[in-house]
Parts: structure tokens; sequence; C-alpha cells
């Protein structure tokens, strides 16, 4: 008998549906029949598929001249998968480069496109990226969802008493809102979900966006596009839409010098708002660098100046197995917590040694992993935030110096909880664990 074939990944789970960004419905379904018919079409369904399921965001693909390699990175940390024939693999590849429109023959050039996604009710956005490399070829998957699972602040993982504050600052008037977070750690998320905690249906929102980089639609927030074909300048769009005398002026990007004096003299003049999203570190680094960019108007930026979001993902335990143990005294001040105050901490569920996984008689009991997390320990990631809300003292020494560690004592003496007293909380919360925090904060 001849021997039989190990099942592979992606012939475990039921294959996504493709569907092609093509606009005419009839080019769609015939890619869809071409592509179909080549053994990759089932590959690449399958090993996308099996990627959602196991709640990737990514999926990188290393081409050898032997083999595929593949990983998948799932609650922000990569995971190695056993490797896939680079025959089968090389088709799998071709089949999804044609459905996101690219050159499937084209092994050494750098390429990027997109494809939607179906796995029964849910969506997803495909955005393939290729580039040749000495030993072959580099793809990069990525997968997100179209509807963004989540709905409030509290959600990404934000304080009650926090989301209250930031919420009285998002509803004020006359003055600047800045939402940052270190690259690829969630700034567009939170963003959006801060807009829908916005006070929306008795204020006009007025957001002034690229025309070849939109915004997801927001109800009641009202797009001003500059740009591409619009033969418009952001300065000019942003002129024309005070005129409508809105009440928030958002800028997703950083605009230039003049577009935010403009946007400034509305704060001062007629108590309006900005709110704008950065890259940066932490929230005051972000607060520095945003009145670096804007000398002329610093001053009044300083003075106006609600409230600055930071933030840092970490991986949140899973609720299902992570294990509970009593943190020792000299530990609890270590971490600043008062004694008495916090009586558990938590940390991932860590199985013995195979060896040591026997029952009550000796003999082998290999423990199940858990269903939850797939024996992660982990499930899903949470934003710890920090709220700098500055005082007089702050907005004063914002004007005369840099020094972010002058500046962190000054927000410190007005109350400021910084971004480690937060990550501390966090723990408190039984929400991720220290060992965690230390792999976070190491990455700074």
């Amino acid at each position: 008998m001849a021997e039989q074939q190990e099942i592979q990944l992606w012939q475990t789970v039921q294959p996504v549906e493709f569907v092609p960004r093509i606009k005419d419905q009839s080019e769609s379904q015939s890619l869809l029949i071409q592509t179909r018919q080549a053994v990759g079409y089932s590959v690449a369904g399958g090993q996308l598929a099996h990627a959602i399921q196991s709640r990737a965001t990514h999926m990188l693909l290393d081409y050898t001249k032997a083999s595929c390699a593949i990983r998948y990175q799932v609650d922000g940390a990569w995971e190695q998968l056993p490797p896939m024939e680079r025959e089968l693999g090389d088709a799998m590849l071709v089949a999804m480069k044609q459905l996101c429109l690219m050159n499937a023959t084209d092994r050494r050039s750098t390429q990027a496109g997109k494809l939607g996604l179906k796995v029964a009710k849910s969506k997803f956005t495909l955005s393939l990226q290729s580039r040749g490399t000495p030993t072959g070829e580099q793809v990069m998957a990525k997968i997100e969802p179209d509807k963004v699972p989540f709905e409030r602040m509290s959600d990404l993982g934000m304080r009650d008493k926090m989301h209250e504050q930031f919420k009285e600052s998002l509803d004020a008037h006359g003055n600047n809102i800045l939402i940052t977070a270190p690259k690829a750690e969630g700034l567009t998320t939170t963003w959006n979900i801060a807009l829908e905690a916005a006070d929306k249906l008795v204020r006009d929102f007025q957001s002034f966006e690229h025309q070849e980089h939109p915004e997801p639609e927001i109800i009641n927030v009202n797009p001003n596009y500059f740009g591409g074909d619009t033969g418009k300048d952001l300065a000019s769009v942003v002129k024309s839409a005070i005129l409508k005398e809105p009440d928030v002026l958002i800028f997703p990007e950083m605009p230039d010098a003049e577009s935010m004096r403009l946007a400034v003299e509305q704060i001062k003049k007629t108590e309006k708002q900005i709110y704008a999203r950065m890259v940066a570190p932490t929230a005051m680094q972000g607060l520095v660098a945003f009145l670096a960019k804007y000398k002329e108007s610093a001053a009044e930026i300083a003075s106006t100046v609600g409230a600055v979001i930071g933030q840092r993902l970490v991986r949140r335990l899973c609720d299902q197995c992570k294990v509970g143990f009593e943190p020792a005294p000299q530990l609890l001040n270590q971490l600043g917590i008062p004694a008495g105050r916090v009586a558990m901490l938590y940390k991932p569920f860590i199985p013995p040694p195979i060896e040591q996984q026997v029952d009550e008689n000796g003999r082998p009991a290999p423990i199940e992993p858990c269903g939850a997390c797939a024996g992660r320990g982990y499930h899903g990631r949470i934003a710890i935030f920090e709220l700098l809300v500055p005082g007089d003292k702050l907005k004063a020494a914002l004007l005369k110096t840099q020094d972010l560690n002058q500046l962190n004592q000054i927000a410190k003496s007005e109350g400021h909880r910084g971004m480690q007293a937060e990550a501390v909380l966090t723990v408190a919360r039984g929400l991720t664990s220290l060992d965690e925090l230390k792999k976070v904060f190491a990455k700074r």
C-alpha cells in the first residue's frame, strides 16, 4: 500500500471565499474562474483560512530553493509553522498574486495588491506585498477585519476613570486633542474609536483627508479632500471649511504649518477644537514633537492643549487559563503597589515538561492545550494608555525646554500618571503579566 500523505494545515479548514477588488462583476467572476482551475487556488484559500482561524494578523512567506517557510503573527508575536514544499508554495503564491491583481510571473520586483476575503459572515481585507530576495522571494500578507472588533475605549483597555477624563476633553471647547502611539501600535484603531466616542450629534465635525488616503467613514464626520485630482491644497480646503463654522477640525495626518495656523486661530477666536494624531513613543514625546513642528503657533498650541493620549500594546492574558499567584511583599514594593492593595497577580499557564505530565498513578497524561488561546497563554492584545492633561506649569515649561525628564517631572507634580505607572495598574487589574511588560518595555 502507498504511504498515506500527511494532511497539511491548509487542508484542515474550510477555505476562504475570495472577493477580487474589481468593480465590474463579470471581470471579477472571470478572474475567479480562471484562478480556480489551478491547484494553488485551494491551497491559498485554505492557508488564509487557517491563518484567520489562528487569529493571525500577518502571514510571512519566505521562499528558498527548497521550500516555503511560513510564519504567523498572533497577538504581536511571531510563530513558526511547518514549511511547505516549494512547488506547492509557488502555486499558492501565483493564485494570491493573480487575485490581488499583481504580476504573478514577476518574482524579483517589489509589488503590492489587495483582495477581499470572506469567512462565513465575516469580511477581511488581505494586503499583499512581495519582493525578491537572494534566495527567492519574501511575501508579507496582512489580514485585517473590515469591521473593527471594538466599540469603546474600554474595549481597548482604557480604565473607566481615564475614559471619563478623556471624554470630557473630547467634548470640551477651545482645545487641542492629540492622539499618539508608536508605529504599528494601534494608532489608527484608537483614533477611530476616539472619534466614535466624541459627541458628534450636536456639533459639526470636519475632517481633512488626502484624496488618495481617505479615512474610514464615521457617522457625522464630514470629509474634506485635498490632493490627488482635486486640484486643491490642504490650506485652501481648511479655509473653505472654516467658512462653514465647524466645531471640530480633524487632522488624521500632521498638516502643513499654514493649515495648522488657520486651525489654531479658530480655537482662540471662536473656541473651536482640533483633533490630531501622530506617531510618537509616549504622550510627552508626541506633545514636544507637535510643538516643535509648529514653532510659529507653538505658544497658542501649548496654551490650548486639552489632552494627549499615548499607548503601548501588550498581550492580554487568557481568561480561561491564566494562573493567579500571591505576590511577595518585596515584589509589590518594587512595583510601587501599597501592601494589601492587591491580593493576587496573574501569569500565563505554562505546562510542565512532558515527562512530568502524568496521572496519580504515574502514567502519561498529556495536558490538553487551552481551547481558547491554543496554549499560548494570551488571547488578543490591549493598550496601556496614558492620559496627559497639561496644567499651567507644564504649558509654560513646554515653551522653554524640550528636556523630557524635566517635563515629565513637572507633569508628575501636576498629577500625571506615566506609561510605566499605568502598566503596573494593568498588571494589578489582571489583564497582562509582568513578563509581558518586561518584554514590551525592553523594546524601547
